[in-house]
């Protein structure tokens, strides 16, 4: 019995786990990218196998990205920091935004600008 108590709570964070320990993708963790001007949340979801999400139509402006928000603050304090890249969706090649978040009390969190010009959409990835 305690075995099995100790495996619902440990086996739903082992991918984040893992990917701490070998620099990849964190996948399966809940993403909320938020305006910093009005503080609208514009997505909230969670990173697909690839530790990444799509946001759509984001305008240019000031956003925070808060990352593993649902899970324990003691886990997220013992990984450091995420990397965290921003990457527009476009037809031409584009250099991805790369952003280090920090562990807060809303888990890991890193403010990244929409550069100025047309409203498009992003990739953003997340890895340890």
């Amino acid at each position: 019995m305690l075995g099995t108590l100790l495996a619902s709570l440990v086996l739903p964070f082992l991918p984040v786990a893992i990917a701490w320990a070998a620099n990849e993708p964190v996948t399966r963790v809940d993403i909320i990218v938020r305006s910093k001007a009005d503080g609208r949340v514009i997505i909230e979801t969670i990173t697909d196998g690839r530790g990444a999400i799509v946001v759509k139509e984001m305008r240019p402006g000031l956003y925070s990205i808060e990352a593993g928000a649902k899970l324990p603050l003691a886990l997220l304090k013992r990984s450091g920091g995420w990397d965290i890249a921003l990457i527009p969706i476009s037809a031409r090649p584009a250099k991805p935004q790369k952003h280090r978040a920090k562990p807060t009390a809303r888990g890991m969190q890193v403010d990244i600008v929409v550069p100025d010009g047309a409203t498009t959409s992003y990739t953003v990835i997340v890895t340890d």
